[in-house]
């Protein structure tokens, strides 16, 4: 007679075509928390956990949070209607979260750093002599005599060495005249960034070497891959436009944002 695989006591007898497993709804409940416990611990791995971190080293939090979204929706649709679970969609609900919660954790001691946070895990060591040390008296404060002053009058010298480059102004911005503003833009082209591979972002450069910007997948879609078409930024600026259906027209909304730009006053 087969037994329980979590109490070991006898089953009861089989009331359907599936063998049981269980003797009763608390066992599966508790062999349920038990597989879910061992996958957390299994995702939280340090070598996984680095592993997913280095996969979506270029991909902003954001961006991530809004492909968990849509994976999750898809997800949702696909029970609904029952269909197989995509394996994509599987993926992302498995390596987000973890590389979320990692960021999270590393981010937390430079927070608490900025903010003057103390650190409440680290606890001050005591050591057996310090607690069977008898107080002694208190020792007597030396007092350094003040320095004489220099005859040397000419003022006390400089903080910085004297080969120490000197400060400059940053350059301004150059003002660009319509003529040529569009000669950069018309001969800019669209060429695959450094981190193409975990970002698919391009780069928007010139013959001359100038960088109008990116452009960059839009996420928040209900596709596969999350998508809902391209944005663009320009180079020394943070805020993503669009988005455009395609590369291209996010790469020419670019070009005609740093027009506007280049030939703005300074």
């Amino acid at each position: 007679m087969r037994t329980c695989l979590v109490c070991g006591g006898d089953l009861p007898a089989q009331r359907g075509p599936r063998a049981r497993r269980y003797c009763s709804r608390a066992c599966q409940a508790k062999a349920y928390r038990a597989r879910q416990r061992q996958e957390r611990e299994r995702r939280a791995a340090p070598g996984e956990e680095r592993e997913l971190l280095e996969a979506y080293a270029g991909v902003p939090a954001v961006e991530l949070a809004d492909s968990l979204a849509a994976a999750a929706r898809r997800l949702a649709g696909a029970l609904n209607a029952g269909r197989p679970a995509d394996d994509f969609d599987l993926e992302v609900m498995e390596g987000v979260p973890v590389v979320l919660a990692a960021r999270a954790r590393q981010a937390a001691p430079a927070a608490q750093a900025r903010h003057g946070v103390p650190d409440r895990t680290q606890t001050p060591t005591v050591t057996v002599a310090d607690l069977t040390a008898e107080p002694g008296p208190p020792r007597a404060t030396v007092h350094t005599p003040p320095s004489e002053p220099s005859r040397d009058d000419s003022g006390p010298p400089s903080p910085q060495p004297a080969d120490a480059p000197k400060k400059t102004a940053p350059a301004r911005r150059r003002r660009l005249s319509q003529k040529a503003a569009r000669a950069v833009a018309d001969s800019a082209r669209l060429v695959k960034g450094a981190d193409h591979r975990d970002t698919h972002r391009w780069e928007l450069i010139a013959e001359d070497g100038t960088m109008l910007g990116y452009v960059e997948p839009s996420y928040g879609g209900t596709g596969r891959t999350g998508r809902n078409g391209w944005n663009y930024r320009l180079a020394d600026s943070f805020m993503a436009r669009g988005p455009y259906r395609t590369r291209e027209e996010a790469a020419l909304q670019c070009a005609l944002a740093w027009i506007r730009v280049a030939t703005a006053p300074v």
